[in-house]
């Protein structure tokens, strides 16, 4: 039995036991462990502490820790003690200390006396600097890889364009050469109409890339998306092998869309192929449907791209086959430009698709597993159709040339860089019965103008261009001409011009290459007195010229 004077000795060796455990506890932490009284004072350091610091363990109490951790003579303002102080409760963030060359995840807790009050804070530094090296490491990898997959994409990008360009070439000159040579006039034309489809078919290229950097314009129209998709069904399915069997879900009751039908069938005729293709010779179903959907928000479901899809309304286009499917990789890399799991046929494809699905605020999610088929599912938003949008006029496909509608009647002022094509473009416009001067960039036709006011009836210009480009040479236009009908060109779409001008009922666009009927469009809307019967109207004391605030 232990006697009654026995017991406080005991009492002592046990709280030394214990206080000891606890101090080489605290020394054995490889942490930066230390406390601090209520003005940032250090009372208690470990051993981790004074040797991050170089200093003795009795040197570190009754320094600053902020002079100490930061450098500095006071506690900065992202100090975790000062966040605890206005908060309450324990604090704790990543600091990069530029005076120790380190990052250092930092927490801070507080101790509080018998009554409550807070007398100290325990500060536990942990050093991350190889972890966020380790980070950075791995970013700069992730972004290395990312800049070689674009440049692969890039290369064959270029490649596939070259390629494409260079038959569109050689067809164009070859059939130059042999008109040439050849004295018979109807044998020329044939070349002619050969000529002008390669020409055509150069455009539609030069489409299909802008579509993909998605910067093409679009003609919006309103569309019935299930006629839309059992038109070219129908269209497609005799030229297939009679191993593919069709399945049709249209749904009746799909409100219309507002879009470019051209390139909505560009999509629908794409996925078709793109499943019949991937049954190949086997025996094998594709199945087209059509429906309504609605995202709600809370609920969104995510893109292929892992983006979430917006709430509303959408038209939901699916396509799938029992085909061969997809592995993992190469669903990755097929909206690349030019990628194909095919020997033949590389072009901008299910890119472009993309371009086009962006380009009306779609989204696309894609479903696949190697032998076990593939589904595409496209949604397109019905919102603006709902709100009843008028559709916009559509050009006729025929490329433009001086025949067909009636003469026009005034100076038109054409502005481009590029010499050959002032040159045609001239031929054109004088075709169509208009008197044209020329100009080889912005700051010339501005001082022409200025000088000649009353002969220009018309402005068209080129948007790209030396010393002045389109839009400042406009902005310098209307300073002295308000109403001067000014049209402009360009083969990389309105994007870029469609802010400047869309409030300017005497500004159009037109996009390259010329198409006749939307020349005309443009020009009856914006100059409606240049036409024939204006013409005829000016020689009886009518107005011939548009109106004018010169």
């Amino acid at each position: 039995m232990t006697s009654d004077s026995a017991i406080p000795q005991l009492l002592y060796e046990a709280v030394s036991r214990g206080k000891r455990e606890w101090e080489q506890t605290f020394d054995a932490v490889p942490d930066i462990i230390f406390i601090t009284d209520t003005s940032h004072t250090i009372v208690r350091a470990n051993r981790a502490m004074s040797k991050r610091f170089d200093m003795r363990p009795e040197e570190l109490p009754g320094r600053k820790c902020h002079e100490l951790f930061h450098g500095l003579p006071s506690p900065p303002p992202f100090c975790p003690y000062l966040k605890l102080m206005q908060e309450g409760g324990a604090q704790s963030q990543e600091i990069e200390e530029k005076a120790l060359s380190a990052f250092f995840d930092i927490s801070v807790s507080p101790l509080y006396n018998e009554s409550g009050e807070l007398v100290a804070c325990v500060h536990v530094a942990r050093d991350v600097t190889e972890r966020k090296k380790a980070e950075e490491y791995r970013l700069a990898l992730e972004q290395q890889l990312q800049h070689a997959q674009k440049l692969e994409s890039l290369g064959v990008l270029t490649g596939g364009i070259a390629h494409d360009f260079n038959n569109i070439l050689m067809i164009i000159l070859g059939h130059c050469m042999l008109a040439k040579d050849d004295p018979n006039a109807e044998s020329v034309q044939k070349h002619l109409n050969q000529i002008e489809v390669a020409g055509n078919r150069a455009a539609d290229l030069c489409r299909q890339m802008l579509t993909y950097a998605g910067k093409s314009p679009l003609v919006q129209t309103r569309i019935d998306l299930r006629r839309l998709v059992d038109e070219i069904a129908k269209m497609l399915q005799p030229a297939f092998k009679k191993n593919v069997c069709f399945e049709y879900e249209l749904g009746s009751d799909v409100p219309e869309l507002t879009g470019d039908e051209g390139k909505l069938q560009q999509i629908v005729m794409n996925l078709v192929v793109n499943a019949v293709e991937a049954i190949g010779d086997d025996h094998g179903t594709v199945r087209v449907g059509l429906g309504k959907a609605t995202v709600f928000k809370g609920e969104q479901p995510a893109d292929f791209f892992g983006n979430p899809i917006a709430p509303g309304a959408y038209a939901c286009l699916e396509v799938s086959d029992t085909g061969c499917g997809m592995d993992e990789q190469t669903q990755k890399r097929i909206f690349e430009p030019f990628f194909t799991t095919k020997f033949t046929g590389r072009g901008l494809g299910m890119s472009a698709i993309i371009g086009i699905i962006r380009s009306h605020k779609g989204a696309l999610q894609l479903y696949s597993q190697s032998g076990a088929g593939t589904t595409f599912r496209v949604y397109f938003p019905v919102s603006a159709a709902a709100a009843g949008a008028e559709a916009a006029p559509r050009g006729s496909d025929t490329a433009i040339g001086p025949g067909g509608g009636a003469k026009l009647h005034g100076t038109v002022l054409l502005v481009d860089d590029e010499e050959e094509l002032r040159r045609i473009g001239a031929d054109i416009l004088a075709a169509m019965g208009l008197t044209v001067i020329t100009t080889s960039n912005g700051r010339e036709a501005l001082a022409l103008y200025l000088e000649r006011p009353s002969e220009i009836d018309l402005v068209l210009m080129d948007l790209t261009m030396p010393e002045m480009d389109g839009i400042e040479t406009y902005k310098e236009l209307r300073k002295s001409a308000i109403s001067l009908p000014v049209i402009f060109c360009s083969g990389y779409g309105d994007k870029d011009i469609s802010p400047s001008i869309s409030r300017d009922a005497h500004a159009g666009f037109v996009p390259k290459p010329y198409k006749v009927e939307e020349v005309r469009e443009v020009l009856k809307r914006l100059w409606p007195t240049g036409s024939n019967d204006a013409g005829e109207a000016a020689n009886t004391g009518g107005a011939a010229g548009p109106p004018s605030s010169r």
